[in-house]
């Protein structure tokens, strides 16, 4: 298991976020190209690998000290839109390893992220935060052994974080559960091949991973839930980076990851009715007054979508400056943001996604059974990939905002009215994601 120290270089000093934000949507025509090949496979290619370790896609939200470019959350989330603009699948597979950094950078201490960052700061990492596996303490480490479905990212991530339970030396203690978050080397996990017969997102790389009496240092098993980090203080990665972004609770972070794909997927639905539009304007005009005969019938759904998905995009960019804020006044006084703000910003971000959708669904619908619903047709595909999304809990929209309103009305109006918000008996807070729930989970 290799480590390094801390101050590795960064790969290119002067690469600017607009230039990362730019890198991104040029890749855009290789990414239309490949996207039924993409589906084929379970995942992106090596070479789209490999041109997003060019162009340090990977090392958006990574430390600098680790040879990251330590960019914030809304050049990232700019990023994932262009990438699934280009495909959704690569979008959701890249966003959901890529983003980890930020995790393994709020999480870990230095001597752990030495190792995680390794000698030449590569660092992707799918994740599963519900605990469907445990962490045992030995003498020599943390021995590791569970299955962990909808791994997204997986073929490509260097590594993988999970949600354990954990076993402490001696054995477990009488009272609930101890739960942690532990993050295991590539050659320390199998990964499954079992993400198949999806409706759609079939080239995310959420496959299961399988972990077997992996042995792991102390500094890669971190006490902390990975649905509920204590922020008081600052996390361990503030203290080491002085980076309020390393320091925010986890729902709002997750909801921008979710909602920045789905934006794209949306804009990627857009770009192919502009087309059909163009087909339809330069090719013979149907009989007069027949209903889908001309481009008139075409602009209203796209007008009402192209507004919809600015709506959408602005919210996605705000939403995540929303978070760094609140990651900011954090730190400061950790009263200054609630698990209460951190549902604000995902309740926020759940409606941009739905928005989104709605989008998605206007033009799929009004494109037509031949254009849009015929297999190979990129409209088809992207329905396929949102319909798929929906499924996700981070987008049960509708659960968010009643668990918003309880707690909105225990503590402004009646506090003895709502539900307690404490954490839930198998160690997430209220709200997250039970074990074993919907496809595509984290």
């Amino acid at each position: 298991m290799s480590s390094a120290a801390a101050g590795l270089p960064q790969p290119e000093p002067d690469l600017t976020s607009a230039e990362i934000v730019r890198r991104a949507s040029a890749l855009r025509p290789l990414l239309l190209a490949d996207q039924a090949n993409v589906e084929a496979r379970g995942t992106y290619s090596d070479e789209m690998h490999q041109r997003f370790r060019d162009a340090g896609l990977y090392r958006i939200l990574q430390p600098r000290m680790y040879g990251g470019y330590e960019f914030d959350l809304t050049v990232f989330a700019r990023v994932v839109m262009e990438i699934a603009r280009g495909c959704p699948s690569t979008g959701w597979g890249f966003c959901l390893a890529s983003a980890h950094a930020l995790n393994a950078a709020a999480l870990y201490s230095k001597a752990g992220q030495d190792i995680l960052f390794g000698a030449d700061g590569h660092f992707a990492a799918s994740a599963r935060g519900v605990p469907s596996g445990t962490a045992t303490e030995t003498p020599e480490g943390w021995i590791v052994n569970g299955q962990w479905d909808y791994c997204s990212g997986s073929p490509h991530s260097s590594h993988a974080m999970f949600g354990v339970r954990l076993i402490p030396l001696g054995g477990a203690p009488v009272g609930p559960p101890m739960f942690g978050t532990v993050t295991v080397p590539r050659e320390q996990w199998a990964m499954l091949d079992n993400w198949r017969g999806f409706i759609g997102l079939r080239g995310s790389g959420s496959n299961s991973i399988r972990v077997e009496d992996a042995l792991v240092p102390d500094a890669l098993v971190s006490r902390q839930n990975f649905f509920s980090i204590n922020i008081d203080g600052g996390t361990v990665g503030y203290h080491l980076h002085g980076n309020a972004m390393y320091s925010g609770r986890m729902f709002g972070f997750f909801q921008t990851e979710i909602t920045s794909i789905l934006v794209g997927i949306g804009f990627a639905a857009l770009d192919e009715f502009e087309l059909i539009l163009k087909k339809k304007a330069e090719g013979p005009a149907g009989p007069p007054g027949a209903p889908g005969s001309g481009v008139d019938d075409l602009l209203r759904p796209y007008g009402l979508a192209a507004g919809l998905l600015e709506a959408a995009r602005n919210a996605v960019i705000s939403g995540a400056q929303s978070y760094l804020d609140y990651c900011a006044a954090g730190v400061e006084d950790a009263a200054a943001y609630a698990e209460i703000d951190d549902m604000r910003i995902q309740a926020g971000l759940q409606q941009a996604a739905r928005m989104a959708g709605e989008a998605i669904d206007l033009l799929y619908t009004a494109a037509g059974t031949s254009t849009s619903a015929k297999d190979g047709n990129r409209l088809q595909r992207y329905f396929r990939d949102i319909s798929m999304a929906r499924t996700n809990p981070g987008l049960a929209y509708e659960r968010t905002a009643v668990m918003l309103a309880r707690r909105t009305v225990a503590e402004r109006i009646a506090p003895d009215s709502a539900a307690p918000g404490g954490p839930r008996p198998d160690g997430a807070p209220v709200g997250a994601p039970p074990p074993g729930a919907a496809p595509v989970a984290r």
